[in-house]
């Protein structure tokens, strides 16, 4: 097993004993997710970016709360970061620490990560940039890694009023979000983002009370930790490729080990050390392909061909098993691609 797996793990568990706290049925968002066995996560397993994000949605219906995802941003459980919490604190300066977030946020999740710019105006633009997929992220999940990352910002800020302010899309409380945080939320544009109003110096100014040999010591592990996973994604996103390319439902391990030039028994291993399997890689292509066939009103007879499904009611049974409803209850209603 590969140590970023237990890092992920972490961030995964500590997010599901948040909605707990938040009074959510954590077997209700868990249900039928791959990796999850009674509520909780196996350091296993590696969990896809699809199923992270249907979490997440599934979190915020049951919720009904606008600031869901800024309430468990506000007051973090710290062991959901692993190793980026010593690394963030004993980094040598706030950018520094700014560039760390950026570089290592896939070692907790693949949902996205903040992009840093310079300003005419002299200050620094945080946009947060999220992984394209067939379902985009819910809001309330870019809140609350967005609502983190100002809380951190402003604890290791020499400025008091380091946030100048935090842009999100329309329909989203302002007002809620500003008492929360103490900071200006106007609406605009699809993206949150937030504006630093820091100069190069309060940047680049030394953090107080670091500890050098700790941040190398993180810094070193984080980046074994990155190397294990880059070898991890490229074995899935060849496999991944291979299902989309080669017959969809009908492609199978050995198939796809001859085309990679392994031995089956390897890549069955190879894949078993990302945390995943042939199986639950092929169940991803294919429920990516039938969410972004239905939310482009695609017809369902057509979207099972596409799949490779001789009989489409072979389809419709796995689409339910994957998301819960039939194909046409989610062409009808939409219910898959909401951005609550």
């Amino acid at each position: 097993m590969m140590k970023y797996l237990c890092i992920a793990s972490c961030w995964i568990n500590a997010l599901v004993d948040e909605f707990a706290e938040q009074g959510l049925d954590v077997l209700q968002i868990t249900h039928g997710l791959p990796g999850f066995k009674q509520g909780s996560f196996s350091e296993n397993d590696r969990l896809d970016l699809l199923s992270a994000r249907i979490l997440w949605h599934r979190a915020a219906r049951l919720s009904n709360d606008p600031l869901l995802g800024a309430r468990i941003g506000l007051t973090p459980n710290y062991r959901s970061v692993g190793v980026l919490a010593p690394l963030i604190w004993h980094s040598e300066t706030l950018m520094a620490a700014l560039n760390n977030i950026a570089r290592y946020q896939s070692l907790i999740s693949e949902n996205g990560a903040f992009r840093y710019q310079r300003q005419e105006n002299g200050r620094v633009l945080c946009v947060y940039e999220e992984t394209p997929a067939a379902l985009p992220a819910s809001l309330q999940q870019i809140l609350s890694v967005t609502v983190a990352s100002i809380v951190m910002i402003k604890t290791l800020s020499p400025a008091k009023h380091c946030v100048a302010k935090l842009t999100v899309p329309q329909g989203t409380p302002t007002s809620g979000l500003s008492g929360l945080l103490d900071i200006e939320v106007e609406n605009a544009g699809q993206q949150v983002s937030f504006e630093l109003q820091l100069t190069e110096a309060e940047l680049q100014q030394a953090t107080i009370g670091r500890d050098p040999v700790l941040y190398r010591m993180c810094l070193e592990y984080a980046n074994s930790l990155l190397v294990d996973q880059d070898k991890g994604t490229a074995v899935i996103q060849q496999v991944r490729r291979y299902v989309a390319h080669q017959g969809m439902i009908q492609s199978d391990i050995s198939g796809c080990a001859g085309v990679l030039s392994v031995h089956p028994r390897t890549l069955q291993r190879q894949l078993e050390q990302a945390g995943t399997s042939f199986r639950k890689l092929k169940d991803e292509v294919l429920k990516e392909h039938a969410l972004a066939a239905i939310n482009q009103s695609t017809d369902i007879k057509h979207i099972a061909e596409q799949l490779g499904y001789s009989e489409l009611s072979g389809f419709y049974r796995n689409f339910k098993n994957w998301f819960g409803v039939t194909p046409k209850k989610a062409l009808k209603d939409g219910v898959l691609h909401t951005k609550k």
